[in-house]
């Protein structure tokens, strides 16, 4: 056939396999896959590599059974090794059976190519069937790269996934099919509308070929030219993700605001979706274009400490110039331990492992642990006992070297830049009249005094 004689100039030109491969031809007897099982099989000595068929009998139709005797004769014939496994009935779903009908064919693909050393897997995806792929994803939206349709190759397993007849039309393969006098099976459900594929294949697709015979090499054309610009942009997005961004641990990515918000704004977008790519490895979602722009706004416009919950348990968080991107675990809630008063001499131990202790020291006593951090205190100044506690809405303090006021725990951790996450694990220490004495690690309040080794005082201590 004349539309078809480049198929070895194809095979030759784009080094689809070598005579040394191991090939397993997806065939389901119907036009298409036949013809491409006849053209491996008439390929040259030199180019003709070990080939086998593999055929899923799905049991979806009546004759699915003479379908595969079919074949199986056929490969017998031509001394074709034939591979063929059967999806029982009871196994089928009751709704979404296409989707599972894939899913269990590509799977017995892949375990047969483990089983039989195959390199590489050839299924006859032709030309039709990319532009109504084009059609379907951009209608349903998704992901850039997925609008390039379906690649003539890419990985597979441990080996390849090849389509070979992409270039061609589905009239070529039947005109093929006519000349050499190939015997096929016509799959009567690709008249039923019902599905989406069959509405585009009967009614979209024939319309485009009416406004241009050539709208097929157009399609193909598009796939590759944007395969290539995304090779390309691919090289650009992961050099800034790399700059503005850490996976500082699995599930946990930490981004560097101002770097990130110094690209334009077209980068911003790619950089972040190629990100959240990442992300959703896991758990894909269909268009990620919603949660990239709510999380720039999020960076842009939101307060220091803010967060944004994402699909599938995922969480952004904004802490001054630093997003986090996590997966928090799933776990119990603890009950905090809200207050435990400070008995002096003795140590109290925290929820975070350190402890706080108030002891009476006499004068000239050795100065403390320099590991330690600690405050000292009159004891006329200070009224006990002690009590140890976490913050609560409206407390204020006064501040060592302010003379008079007193400043809002709220307003001292956004001078602090406290990310939200840590502001409720802070401990302070108060006295019995609630008069906050110290917010342990960030501020001391005006009854903290200098150590004086004339006189009897507190210590207050702290360890980490």
């Amino acid at each position: 056939m004349e539309q078809l004689s480049g198929f070895l100039k194809d095979c030759q030109h784009h080094a689809y396999w070598k005579p040394t491969d191991r090939l397993l031809v997806a065939v389901s007897g119907g036009v298409d896959s036949m013809v491409l099982v006849d053209l491996i099989h008439h390929l040259p000595a030199t180019l003709k590599p070990w080939f086998g068929v593999v055929h899923v009998n799905h049991k979806l139709r009546e004759v699915s059974d003479e379908e595969e005797a079919f074949l199986k004769n056929y490969c017998q014939e031509k001394k074709i090794p034939f591979f063929c496994t059967q999806w029982k009935r009871a196994d089928h779903p009751a709704t979404g059976e296409e989707a599972a009908a894939r899913n269990f064919r590509y799977t017995f693909f892949q375990e047969m190519m483990v089983a039989h050393k195959a390199t590489h897997l050839v299924t006859a995806h032709h030309g039709d069937d990319q532009v109504e792929t084009i059609l379907m994803r951009l209608v349903r939206g998704g992901q850039l790269g997925n609008m390039a349709g379906i690649r003539t190759v890419r990985t597979f397993g441990s080996g390849k996934l090849v389509r070979p007849l992409l270039k061609y039309s589905k009239e070529e393969l039947y005109a093929y099919s006519r000349q050499h006098r190939l015997r096929y099976y016509e799959d009567e459900s690709n008249t039923s509308l019902k599905y989406t594929r069959n509405r585009y294949r009967q009614t979209i697709v024939p319309l485009l070929k009416q406004e241009n015979p050539k709208v097929l090499n157009h399609f193909n054309d598009f796939s590759e030219d944007l395969l290539d610009v995304l090779h390309l942009s691919e090289q650009l997005i992961q050099e800034k993700i790399n700059r503005v961004t850490i996976e500082a641990k699995p599930g946990f990515w930490k981004l560097t605001i101002p770097v990130f918000l110094s690209y334009e704004p077209a980068l911003q977008r790619q950089i972040l979706m190629r990100l959240l790519v990442t992300v959703f490895s896991a758990d894909p979602i269909d268009s990620l274009r919603q949660q990239t722009n709510e999380v720039i706004a999020l960076m842009v416009n939101a307060k220091p400490n803010s967060q944004l919950n994402l699909p599938n348990g995922w969480r952004v968080r904004r802490e001054y110039e630093q997003l986090m991107i996590e997966k928090p675990p799933m776990v119990l809630p603890v009950q905090k331990n809200q207050e435990q008063k400070l008995v002096p001499e003795q140590w109290a131990t925290l929820a975070n492992g350190g402890q706080i202790g108030l002891f009476r020291v006499a004068a000239h006593a050795e100065p403390p642990d320099k590991g330690d951090q600690h405050i000292w205190l009159d004891p006329e100044e200070v009224v006990l006992p002690l009590t140890i506690r976490h913050r609560k809405p409206g407390d204020r303090m006064s501040l060592k070297g302010m003379e008079t006021g007193h400043k809002k725990i709220k307003s001292i951790f956004i001078d602090q830049k406290i990310p939200l996450k840590q502001r409720d694990e802070v401990y302070l220490i108060t006295d019995a009249t609630n008069e906050i004495i110290w917010l342990v690690e960030y501020k001391e309040s005006r009854l903290s005094i200098q150590r004086e080794t004339d006189k009897i005082q507190y210590i207050l201590i702290y360890q980490r």
